[in-house]
């Protein structure tokens, strides 16, 4: 039988996951800032993307704590596409939201859908990182031994369009005169950006709405009064 005070750690797991795991999107969105020479949208999208699974799991504190279990399958598959070791970090706040997992009440129900619903949730995760990369824009930059960049030039020699690939690669080579010549096989575009910022917020939005409370599944639990219960009571 799970007690109070195994609520109150589950409670406690899932905060604690939450705020590591919008570090991790926060830290990510600062070095796609730093080394980024694509679109300065990139470091948005990298934020939305890497909080999707502390928002699905601040969502599951609301009423629905069958849904953190989505938020922690959402985590570890992000975790293992990472373009860096950064987000194996994320590894951490879903083992602290299974944890929690295993101190919920007994009695709290989930929808009948549930079982499928989650891995297609952590599978679309995904699939904002898939966007930023899903156009092959490769470019070449030189730059000066001082740090200044001569110019940026679109990489004629490489292949451009249309791919199914997740991230990228490079190449960068410094001369006797200090000056670095560096190539990249995609740069991410304000429209990639957009689109991937766009995927993540859609997909937080209709887990919300969509992803039924327990007070929905059972009726039977009691209800917070509303306003005008309130107001009615005073009269």
């Amino acid at each position: 039988m799970t007690t109070y005070q195994d609520i109150r750690l589950g409670r406690g797991l899932v905060w604690a996951g939450i705020a590591i795991g919008y570090g991790i999107a926060v830290a990510a969105a600062i070095l796609s800032l730093v080394n980024s020479e694509g679109s300065l949208l990139s470091p948005f999208a990298f934020l939305a993307m890497l909080a999707i699974s502390p928002t699905m799991a601040t969502i599951a504190l609301d009423r629905r704590p069958s849904l953190l279990t989505a938020a922690a399958m959402a985590a570890v598959v992000q975790g293992f596409v990472s373009l860096s070791s950064l987000g194996l970090i994320e590894f951490i706040p879903a083992i602290l939201w299974a944890l929690a997992v295993q101190r919920r009440p007994r009695s709290a129900l989930e929808p009948s859908w549930a079982t499928w619903a989650r891995p297609v949730i952590a599978a679309v995760s995904i699939l904002p990182l898939f966007v930023m990369f899903i156009h092959s824009d490769p470019r070449c930059t030189v730059t000066a031994a001082d740090g200044t960049v001569i110019s940026s030039t679109v990489d004629e020699g490489a292949a451009a369009g249309w791919r199914l690939q997740l991230g990228s690669s490079g190449s960068s080579s410094t001369g006797e005169d200090g000056i670095t010549r560096s190539c990249t096989s995609d740069t991410v575009q304000h429209w990639e950006a957009g689109l991937s910022v766009l995927v993540s917020l859609s997909l937080l939005a209709a887990t919300f709405r969509l992803w039924p409370t327990a007070i929905s599944l059972n009726p039977s639990l009691p209800k917070s009064p509303t306003t005008q219960e309130v107001v009615g009571a005073d009269h």
